[in-house]
């Protein structure tokens, strides 16, 4: 159904974030319902695994758990609701930009994430004093790959 490697997932999660998979993907099922045309048209993009890649990478404290800093001081549901409405909005955007399809990755999937990304976590971002926004592309990427589950062809 969500199509997620759940070894990857136990894993290489805290129990912390096992608690929090059923209310993110509970989110996640009820926006891609809300949003089906365009969640159909970029069925490759598995928003479901993106959504844990998100919060693992972004691994923020109560209030900030994806890192959503316009629903700042809220709780995991409403950063969970910003974060996949953020991520069908990055479709559209993406694939009004670069028509969907051209990637400089080994896969559409992977471009979208960088494209989100650069949205999302830009490099050089006031709010990221350290500089430790050049790792989020990569690291979400990597954590998609393992949370995906691979569908053999």
């Amino acid at each position: 159904m969500w199509g997620l490697n759940w070894h990857n997932l136990w894993k290489l999660s805290k129990e912390q974030f096992w608690k929090e998979y059923p209310l993110i993907l509970a989110i996640a099922d009820e926006y891609i319902e809300k949003h089906k045309g365009i969640v159909d048209r970029h069925k490759y993009i598995n928003l479901y695994a993106l959504m844990l890649a998100v919060r693992k990478q972004e691994n923020g404290k109560p209030g900030l758990e994806f890192g959503v800093m316009a629903a700042k001081d809220t709780d995991l549901e409403e950063q969970a609701r910003w974060a996949i409405v953020t991520f069908i909005k990055n479709i559209q955007r993406w694939e009004r930009k670069e028509g969907g399809w051209k990637t400089k990755f080994s896969n559409p999937e992977q471009d979208y994430i960088a494209f989100l990304g650069n949205r999302w976590a830009p490099v050089g971002a006031i709010n990221d004093p350290l500089g430790l926004n050049k790792y989020w592309i990569p690291n979400v990427q990597q954590l998609y790959k393992l949370y995906k589950k691979e569908v053999i062809k």
